[in-house]
């Protein structure tokens, strides 16, 4: 007899879903409007991806793109927590800046300050494809475990469903490693549950998780973070499906590397590196074609030219 919980595959309970997987092809993710990007990653359901790279490195500014264009091309909704954005109002002017390339900054009352009409419209839409939770009482904490409960929950309860729940930061929710002994034991119990939930619900989870401090290269800039990198970065890296670093090799210019560390499953994603490039004033990664910046769009329009930096932005920290 199986464990409890468990069971043998046999060809009466396997051939039918078998057939519907062929039928529909291997899992594949979506595209998120970067062409060069859908050659390493797409945003599948269900799927697992974290992503790390040191403070202002755009790990989040990459990610919550990665989350309203799926929005925009597919009305994917989404359940996200994240309190290293700051308090409500910054994390809602925050999206709506990268949904309307308005800024919410009155030093820019001349040029792409948001209008009130205009922050009023996008908030409609936003707040219908976002499920922003925030903390009412100051010493509230929740779980990882309560956490990916409440999406499964809002998923069933939701018209249409939601599709994404993202964590940021890691360190921002309750942990109770003390309970499993070691670190490492609790790392692996929390997110194998969170792989187990991902499948169940056919949801996207992800983490966004800052690295510990890396050593210089021989050039003295800061090595680029990887998986191991992380505190108990072993669990991390045996867990994860998905694991990108968002890196700024020097800190100072607008230029970004979205590295794809691990892929799995091989379908939706592969290992690789991105160059991007980020514009402040419209909060926006783009890359240039030909002289041309182009920003993402639900049209797949695959780079002619050769990618080159913007020297304009170069006056500006950009994250």
């Amino acid at each position: 007899m199986e464990p409890k919980g468990f069971s043998l595959a046999t060809y009466q309970n396997s051939r039918e879903s078998l057939m519907q997987y062929r039928e529909k092809g291997a899992l594949r993710g979506e595209y998120l409007g970067f062409p060069m990007l859908h050659e390493c990653f797409t945003m599948s359901l269900p799927g697992v991806t974290d992503i790390t790279g040191f403070p202002q490195s755009g790990k989040t500014e990459f990610w919550l793109e990665c989350l309203l264009n799926v929005s925009k091309f597919k009305g994917w909704k989404h359940l996200i927590y994240v309190p290293d954005v700051g308090d409500k109002d910054e994390v809602i002017s925050t999206l709506i800046h990268k949904l309307t390339g308005k800024t919410f900054d009155k030093r820019f009352e001349n040029s792409n300050y948001i209008t009130e009409a205009e922050a009023d419209k996008e908030l409609q839409w936003l707040l219908q494809h976002f499920f922003i939770l925030i903390k009412d009482d100051l010493k509230a904490k929740i779980t990882p475990y309560e956490f990916w409960e409440f999406a499964a929950n809002l998923k069933s309860e939701t018209i249409g469903g939601i599709q994404t729940a993202t964590i940021d930061s890691w360190k921002d929710l309750k942990h109770n490693g003390h309970s499993f002994g070691r670190d490492d034991q609790y790392l692996e119990d929390v997110l194998s549950y969170r792989n187990s939930m991902a499948d169940a619900h056919k949801m996207h989870l992800a983490i966004i998780i800052h690295p510990s401090k890396t050593e210089a290269d021989k050039d003295g800039k800061r090595r680029m973070p990887g998986p191991y990198d992380l505190k108990g970065g072993s669990e991390w890296y045996n867990n994860g499906r998905c694991m990108i670093t968002v890196h700024r090799p020097d800190g100072l210019s607008n230029s970004v590397e979205i590295v794809i560390t691990k892929a799995k499953p091989k379908s939706v994603a592969k290992l690789g590196k991105v160059p991007m490039l980020f514009d402040i004033s419209k909060a926006s990664f783009y890359w240039e074609n030909e002289g041309q910046k182009v920003y993402a769009s639900q049209n797949f329009i695959k780079p002619t030219g050769k990618i080159t930096f913007d020297d304009n932005d170069k006056d500006e920290i950009p994250f």
